[in-house]
């Protein structure tokens, strides 16, 4: 009984996340806690911090979560987790309603990341990557990254978890130009840098940013005018204590108008008063079936819903601490703070300042300002068809996404892969949060995102392991042949000319599964060529033997497509071994491995549905592979080809790892008929005649051996390199 277990050292395949704030922190940490297969994570974040994002990395104490402690925890099956985390980590005041400092936030999240890669197994690994993704390429079965830094990545599988992009200037104040001195962003470092404690500041965005902005400019003791402008003047509600409310819609029978859903709210909330419940447990009502009630509206309702409830429903659904909202009330009673609701007219320098006018929306009268700074507080711009930004450029010129028809974020299956600009559904690229605000509308917030992670996670895992390809638990389990049918397979026969080597390539036609057999580095592009036009997924590259006449094109192919390699040589490094008598089944196609020593020491046969013999290099057409370096035995040779391929059925065809003159299929039959090194000859008379060929080695020897015995990994570099 042959021993089939096998050796479980497995190449890693390579996930880059770009981005590496809260959703590609989180991505990665559940990849991390749940992977069982070999992974290599690349986390690329262009920020010296992992983890925190633009939202956790503020340094303003007073900025504060918009949501409670007990509904921010990142797993969604562990509601108290972030809860527990703050009394282990020394803020053991807080509670359930606790509003925590975005700051401790950010701290949480790399908690998260580091316990995670901490106890990960040790075929997990992360690596951390501090540079900015500038362009991505895709070829057949290559995924490049480009980094800033001249850099780049091959990887399988890449996330695109970019977050928020800061808001491109409105129109007038563009005019004023983007590198004007007192124009910022609210995202910039130096946004209320520089500022006299009693300038004049106008706000432009009356939502979450400009909440920030006016803790920022408290902290730091500003005590001039603060100006706040928007189309409709509606700032963020505070957060109240509610009981609960039970869930009111039916997405069966729920409006599929904007108008409709928003008059059905309208009136359970004055509903719901009458009993003495707050309207903002009928809103929270909703939020399990938000993204469900999005989608079922048409697209033309969505835009109606964007045009004339949107601003509605963001200060009502996205609300803040109530001692922020005190905090504002001050301010308004105080004076230094207004709220204006309008469109801003004019924009222009006058002498020091900046002259603003605005046509105030309710009454349609001009307001008219003397500002030193305008900081732009309008949020994200999430409208992937206007950013300037090189990823977004790169994706954008080769069609591998697709702005949403909204204008907001990109095309995305369920899945959170990637839409492409033909319509096709991306295997290789994922996204979360804000991208797939178009698809989803609400999918920003922590609940969504968490959710989002865990799920995205589990896809690319599952899309990586072999095992999706329903092939057995043991891959290689050991079967005879006469148990398995002999279905219809792909073959194709491949040929370098340079070392006359006969590559193979074999798949399943149902599954798509792939393996190619002696790949030669020169041909890397060419079998890929071949891969993606029959629309293959390669998931083996198998060796006969270590080759001395060309480097082997694993490494590469590996490095492509994230296959693996095979070899029959347990003192060269691989991600598997296949010992004699072992079936590697590929879908409905089986490969026999047969251990054909003589050669080389270690040298295995593959038949292939107990009709296609591979030989390598034991057995040519009209001749057999020399024998006199690396180990090689003239009689194990002999032994190996009469007394185990002289066996198989005369009718197998016989397909060698080499011909020089042209040929390319032999069968059994005819070399034991006509195969001059073995017919007619005795053990000892073939070892004679192989003893005394004295052929010259073959000229590329020197560096074959020791880059094949490397898996195919060249250090040198080589005149004939590819």
């Amino acid at each position: 009984m042959y021993n089939y277990i096998l050796n479980l050292t497995v190449s890693p395949a390579t996930i880059a996340i770009i981005g590496g704030g809260f959703s590609g922190s989180l991505v990665a940490a559940h990849i991390l806690r749940n992977a069982t297969i070999p992974i290599s994570i690349k986390l690329i974040e262009r920020r010296a911090e992992i983890g925190k994002g633009v939202a956790y990395s503020t340094s303003v104490a007073g900025h504060l979560l918009n949501v409670p402690a007990l509904k921010m925890s990142a797993f969604a099956d562990k509601p108290q987790h972030f809860l527990t985390w703050l009394h282990k980590n020394g803020y053991t005041e807080a509670t359930a309603s606790t509003f925590a400092p975005r700051q401790v936030y950010g701290e949480y999240i790399q908690a998260i990341l580091n316990e995670a890669e901490a106890n990960a197994p040790t075929h997990v690994s992360l690596e951390r990557i501090c540079d900015e993704a500038i362009a991505i390429e895709t070829t057949a079965y290559s995924t490049r990254i480009e980094l800033s830094s001249g850099k780049s990545l091959h990887v399988q599988k890449v996330v695109l978890a970019l977050g928020n992009f800061p808001a491109s200037l409105p129109q007038p104040i563009a005019a004023l130009g983007n590198n004007h001195p007192n124009v910022k962003d609210a995202w910039s470092t130096d946004a209320i840098s520089n500022l006299r404690p009693d300038d004049s500041i106008l706000l432009v965005g009356t939502g979450l940013t400009m909440v920030d902005a006016v803790v920022a400019l408290n902290q730091q003791g500003f005590r001039g005018k603060i100006h706040a402008v928007s189309r409709h003047g509606l700032t963020p509600q505070r957060h109240q204590a509610t009981i609960y409310y039970p869930e009111y819609l039916d997405l069966a029978t729920a409006p599929k108008t904007a108008r409709g859903l928003l008059c059905l709210v309208r009136r359970e909330i004055k509903t719901a008063a009458i009993y003495g419940y707050d309207w903002r447990a009928v809103i929270d009502a909703i939020r399990p079936l938000t993204q469900q009630l999005w989608q079922t509206l048409p697209l033309a309702e969505q835009r109606r819903f964007l045009r004339h409830v949107k601003a509605y429903w963001e200060v009502y659904r996205h609300r803040i601490a109530g001692e922020i909202a005190e905090l504002l009330d001050s301010k308004l009673q105080s004076g230094q703070l207004n709220y204006y609701g309008g469109r801003i007219q004019i924009c222009q320098q006058v002498d020091n300042a900046i002259e603003v006018k605005i046509c105030e929306r309710r009454t349609q009268a001009d307001i008219v300002l003397q500002v030193n700074r305008i900081i732009n507080c309008t949020g994200s711009n999430c409208n992937y068809k206007r950013l300037e930004n090189p990823l977004i450029t790169s994706l954008q010129a080769q069609g591998l996404i697709r702005p949403h028809a909204l204008s907001m974020g990109i095309d995305t299956a369920a899945n959170g892969a990637v839409i492409n600009a033909q319509g096709k559904v991306s295997d290789r690229l994922y996204t979360l949060g804000t991208p797939r605000k178009g698809d989803l509308w609400e999918t920003t917030a922590v609940p969504e995102i968490r959710s989002q992670a865990a799920a995205l996670a589990q896809e690319l895992l599952k899309s990586l392991n072999p095992r999706s390809y329903a092939m057995e638990r043991d891959w290689f389990a050991l079967h005879p042949l006469s148990d398995f049918p002999k279905p219809a397979m792909l073959f194709r026969q491949l040929f370098d000319r340079e070392s006359s080597t006969y590559t193979y390539l074999i798949a399943d036609p149902q599954t798509k599964a792939a393996i190619l057999v002696d790949p030669v580095l020169e041909q890397v592009e060419r079998d890929l060529q071949v891969l993606q036009k029959l629309d293959l997924t390669l998931l083996y590259c198998l060796e006969t033997h270590i080759h001395a006449d060309h480097i082997t094109g694993t490494a590469q192919l590996r490095q492509f497509t994230g296959c693996w390699s095979v070899l029959p040589d347990k003192t060269v490094p691989s991600d598997r071994y296949i010992a004699d008598g072992e079936i590697l089944q590929l879908g409905s196609v089986q490969i026999q491995a047969i251990a054909t020593p003589g050669h080389t020491d270690s040298h295995m046969a593959y038949l292939v549905n107990g009709t296609h013999l591979l030989t390598g290099d034991a057995l040519f057409i009209g001749g057999c592979g020399r024998t006199d370096f690396q180990n090689g035995n003239a009689g194990l040779l002999y032994d190996v080809v009469t007394q185990k391929l002289f066996t198989l059925p005369d009718d197998t065809w016989v397909f060698p790892g080499h011909d020089y003159q042209g040929r390319t299929v032999s069968t059994i039959g005819e070399e034991k008929r006509w195969n001059p090194r073995f017919l007619g000859r005795t053990r000892s008379q073939f070892i004679e005649l192989m003893n005394n060929l004295n052929l010259p080695y073959p000229q590329k020897m020197s560096e074959a051996i020791p880059a094949n015995q490397r898996g195919g990994k060249v250090l040198v570099r080589l005149d004939y390199q590819i």
